[in-house]
């Protein structure tokens, strides 16, 4: 039994590489997940940053070293937080081919040219413009492979516009609400579901709000009845327990990047944000 187990999955890899025509590494799960639902078999994907990971002090390890190396191209977000990922992709493969997903979006990012906010994904409409920029990447990468490419895609454009709709009807009863967040992750989901102004206890770098900052956060929560917090359970989190302790607001803690597959990672999020709506 054990044999036939052993030859079994030594097939499985034999034909997945056979099959595969395309290795692609990725700097997020959201990203990822576009990559292999457009690819299909013909794509083996690999993913840096994971669930877990603190992408602010995040270093890659031997295997992935490994698999950058043997990589046909790089996939990233293309702004300036997720540079420096890129720039230890290059360094592992200097002619690696690196994709910007966001090329073409500059007028929908929020912040200002480098320093755009990067959770770009959490807005469905633009996660399917980050979709299209990875299916027209696949496609000039193995051209032979645009009929099932395109398939491929818009079958996933179907199913992310029914996700949209049905976290646009989730949050109705929530339009215009403000909230508190650990760490600013929240802004294109706000923006995109018509919630009101993310107060954030932390900057894009990970450093938190000065005295007067907190201060004016505790009004705002007094002021709209706000008895929850949003946590992030991957950056450090003392600020949002000092918080806590002083309102006596409870953490919810929410992941952007806890899954690979986008539809339960975005089901949890809004799923999350009623509950600390509510």
């Amino acid at each position: 039994m054990k044999s036939i187990f052993v030859l079994t999955s030594i097939l499985f890899f034999l034909l997945t590489s056979v099959f595969a025509s395309l290795s692609i590494v990725v700097s997020i799960p959201p990203l990822g997940y576009a990559v292999k639902y457009i690819g299909g078999n013909l794509v083996n994907v690999e993913v840096l940053v994971r669930a877990g990971d603190n992408p602010h002090n995040y270093s890659l390890n031997p295997r992935q070293v490994m698999m950058i190396s043997k990589a046909t191209a790089f996939i990233d977000l293309g702004l300036a937080q997720d540079k420096w990922i890129a720039q230890r992709v290059e360094a592992v493969s200097p002619n690696m081919k690196v994709v910007d997903s966001t090329d073409g979006m500059t007028h929908l990012l929020i912040g200002t040219d480098g320093s755009y906010n990067p959770h770009v994904w959490l807005d469905v409409r633009l996660y399917e413009l980050l979709c299209i920029n990875i299916y027209n990447a696949l496609v000039k990468l193995d051209p032979r492979s645009q009929k099932k490419f395109s398939y491929n895609l818009g079958d996933l454009l179907t199913k992310l516009n029914v996700l949209d709709e049905k976290i646009r009807e989730k949050l109705k009863p929530f339009r215009g609400k403000p909230f508190v967040a650990q760490h600013p992750a929240w802004v294109y989901f706000a923006r995109a579901y018509g919630l009101g102004k993310e107060y954030s206890l932390m900057n894009d770098s990970g450093q938190t709000v000065s005295p007067r900052e907190y201060q004016k956060i505790i009004e705002i929560m007094k002021r709209y009845k706000i008895n929850s917090i949003i946590g992030d359970p991957v950056t450090p989190a003392k600020i949002a327990h000092t918080l806590s302790e002083d309102t006596g607001a409870k953490i919810v803690e929410v992941n952007p990047i806890y899954t690979m597959n986008y539809f339960d990672l975005m089901k949890t999020v809004s799923e999350k944000f009623v509950e600390v709506l509510k």
